[in-house]
């Protein structure tokens, strides 16, 4: 499937996301007027207000843009508007922008351990991430188990030499990994390590697909055998000129000798998306982010916040 030509189609598309993000952030600012006359406080507190919800209507048109998009066709890449960055833009008093990534381009922790019961198959596949981010093999796998083991939950009274006979069959849940930045309460992840590791994962609800449209060179040798970085950074470059189109057409254009790894969830169609919404008004600047989960055709927010 050709790429849509650049210039036009990326027109059009900055076009319809500034018309949606404006219109969004319209009825937010209709909505301020009660809010502006019922609110007696500081004007900095209204700044404050009002900047939060323009931030909010992010969200909005994020999920807007998802489902025209879901109607529309069942590929996603990064040549549609959705992937198109909203740039700072006047509204009224205030301004606002956005952005939506795509987080099923990337690899899910969450798969690490799906349900709290660890996964071979993804555990090999977060282990050739880090080999590619230059990782040793052996620490890769140092890693990996320690974050299998703060995801998995913990029956009590189990130590190295075994579980204690006496202790109840109860045993204690971790919950899924929100935020990629709780990597830092695992031993081996520190700060540095975390931020080079970041543009490669999400945290997002498991089991779930990795579109092979937007996953970056090194989270596709993960997730293939047979191939080096190289050939997979070689992948990519092409796959921007021509999209996969589905995953016949991905399996079809592997170079020689590669296949995707056991146990991989494919896809070319993107369920999980990060929302981050901008705003600032007066001298308020918020920001504000929120994980959609578009199962079906309108999204549904997972978490939102504030920052």
């Amino acid at each position: 499937m050709p790429c849509a030509d650049g210039r036009s189609e990326r027109g059009a598309a900055i076009l319809l996301a500034m018309i949606t993000v404006l219109l969004a952030a319209m009825i937010a600012a209709a909505a301020l007027g009660d809010l502006g006359r019922s609110i007696e406080s500081a004007e900095g507190r209204q700044d404050q207000a009002q900047a939060r919800l323009l931030a909010r209507a992010a969200a909005d048109w994020a999920r807007n843009v998802l489902a025209d998009d879901a109607m529309r066709t069942t590929v996603d890449h990064t040549g549609e508007p959705w992937a198109v960055r909203v740039p700072p833009t006047p509204v009224g008093e205030a301004e606002v922008s956005g952005e939506i990534r795509d987080w099923s381009g990337r690899f899910n922790l969450n798969n690490l351990a799906p349900a709290g019961k660890p996964d071979e198959d993804a555990a090999r596949q977060f282990e050739r991430l880090l080999v590619a981010l230059g990782t040793s093999a052996t620490q890769a796998t140092v890693l990996t188990q320690g974050l299998i083991g703060h995801i998995v939950p913990e029956s009590p009274g189990e130590s190295s030499d075994g579980p204690d006979p006496g202790a109840t069959e109860q045993r204690i849940a971790h919950d899924p990994l929100l935020d990629v930045r709780e990597l830092l309460d695992v031993p081996g992840f520190d700060t540095e390590f975390v931020q080079r590791l970041a543009p490669f994962v999400a945290a997002a609800p498991a089991p779930s697909r990795i579109n092979v449209n937007t996953a970056p060179a090194e989270v596709l040798f993960a997730l293939t055998s047979g191939l080096d970085l190289n050939a997979t950074r070689v992948l990519v470059a092409e796959r921007e000129r021509a999209w996969f189109k589905d995953l016949a057409d991905f399996t079809a254009r592997l170079p020689e000798g590669g296949q995707a790894a056991p146990g991989t969830r494919l896809d070319v169609r993107s369920r999980h998306f990060l929302v981050t919404g901008r705003a600032r008004h007066g001298n308020a600047v918020v920001r504000m982010d929120a994980l959609l989960d578009r199962q079906e055709n309108w999204p549904e927010i997972l978490w939102q916040r504030i920052l």
